[in-house]
């Protein structure tokens, strides 16, 4: 069974007023196909098949980075339910574009068991549409106010980030997805073991 949501299909110049940033993402949707030979890199800078580690029952977790604590607490949320989203047949990857020498910090503030990948070169963020970039003015505020500088954590210049996302897929279709350019609301553990429940 497929759950078909009308969550935000094609966010197109989304404008978030809260937090005052411009979004033009045009996100994966329930039914497609993951694209074939897709790779990320584990936190030993090991490459690894993406579309390997989705193999059967997987859930996905895009978030911002290690430095994001909206990110770190929706892991660590995750993680509470981890057992239970086992049980129901699923693994959990979570996929971010800091450095692969920086996914440690993830792993020491969500308190997670769950696999990190980094996706620095954004090749699974951008083929999944989730990839905004960062104009100049946000890249300034962010390092200089915020001193989160996106050029240390992920290593490249392309300034971009993902929209925060769960997606749903089995054998390399996708079954569900949750995508919102609100950063600070994230989809609960409750809502996500309901919906996986509804999967069977």
């Amino acid at each position: 069974m497929r759950i078909y949501l009308p969550l935000i299909l094609c966010l197109i110049a989304f404008t978030s007023s809260a937090q005052d940033q411009m979004y033009d993402i045009c996100p994966m949707k329930v039914g497609e196909s993951i694209p074939d030979s897709l790779t990320v890199t584990n936190d030993q800078g090991e490459k690894q098949s993406f579309n390997e580690l989705t193999s059967g029952k997987s859930i996905v977790i895009f978030y911002r980075g290690g430095w994001c604590p909206y990110c770190t607490r929706h892991l660590a949320q995750l993680q509470k339910v981890q057992k239970e989203i086992t049980k129901l047949g699923f693994k959990v990857i979570a996929i971010t574009p800091d450095r692969f020498d920086s996914l440690y910090v993830s792993y020491d503030k969500g308190g997670n068991d769950f696999t990190i990948y980094s996706d620095s070169k954004l090749e699974v963020i951008n083929s999944f549409g989730l990839g905004w970039k960062i104009d100049s003015a946000n890249y300034i505020k962010y390092r200089d106010s915020y001193g989160m500088n996106t050029e240390d954590w992920t290593g490249e210049k392309h300034h971009v980030l993902p929209v925060p996302a769960v997606y749903v897929v089995d054998n390399g279709i996708i079954q569900y997805n949750y995508v919102n350019p609100k950063y600070s609301t994230r989809l609960s553990s409750d809502v996500l073991l309901a919906m996986l429940k509804s999967l069977d």
